[in-house]
């Protein structure tokens, strides 16, 4: 039975290409990452598509340091940084979907409070315009997807999209508060309305027995 082979590994060779895989580390930990952790915060798992570029990432990694050339090792890396980039494609595409879900959520907990009396009238017709918008631009480079569109122009159309997901998003973050307020407004109007009604149909019960009682 002959020996297993021994694998070749060194990872000096990385040495020349240090400063594109700074860009790639620093792409990972201050995009990629942070997304993953609030996608399993808001979802309670880890986007697969993301997780499938990560994989590649880290096999392209290996495969550059055991290369016997330079140009290995550089078209290695060279495929990180293509992975790098679809991973953060995906990214802004899941974060849009997060967003909007947060905005299908907002309008349903608030369904039954008048949004006009935010921002002096401005604030419900601003977000159901951006959302619209957001959707709108999503939808177009979900199509685009499918078509002979570039990697870097697909990219830009999914940053589009996300950046103005995330602008609606901050809106109604910064509108909870008093969205908030205006729910308990009503809730203890209701109730205040819920309890004069009683009061006054058991004024005119009263009432009514009062009446009988006399007759008789």
């Amino acid at each position: 039975m002959e020996p297993e082979k021994t694998i070749e590994i060194n990872s000096s060779v990385l040495s020349e290409q240090s400063e594109l895989l700074n860009t790639i580390f620093r792409m990972y930990i201050e995009d990629i990452n942070p997304f993953i952790v609030r996608f399993e915060v808001s979802k309670g798992e880890f986007p697969i598509e993301v997780q499938n570029e990560i994989r590649a990432i880290y096999g392209h990694l290996v495969r550059a340091t055991m290369s016997t050339s330079s140009e290995q090792v550089h078209r290695n890396i060279e495929k990180m940084k293509a992975h790098s980039k679809r991973a953060l494609l995906d990214c802004f595409k899941y974060t849009s979907i997060i967003c909007s879900d947060n905005y299908d959520d907002f309008m349903n907990r608030y369904e039954n409070i008048d949004l006009t009396y935010l921002e002096n009238g401005k604030f419900l017709t601003d977000i159901v315009k951006r959302c619209q918008e957001a959707r709108r631009d999503l939808q177009k480079a979900k199509i685009a997807e499918t078509s002979n569109i570039s990697e870097d122009d697909l990219f830009a159309l999914y940053q589009d999209a996300y950046r103005q997901f995330e602008e609606l998003n901050d809106k109604l973050q910064q509108a909870e508060e008093a969205a908030a307020f205006l729910q308990h407004k009503a809730s203890k109007k209701d109730k205040v309305s819920n309890i004069s009604l009683w009061v006054g149909i058991g004024g005119f019960v009263v009432g009514i027995i009062g009446v009988f009682i006399n007759f008789i």
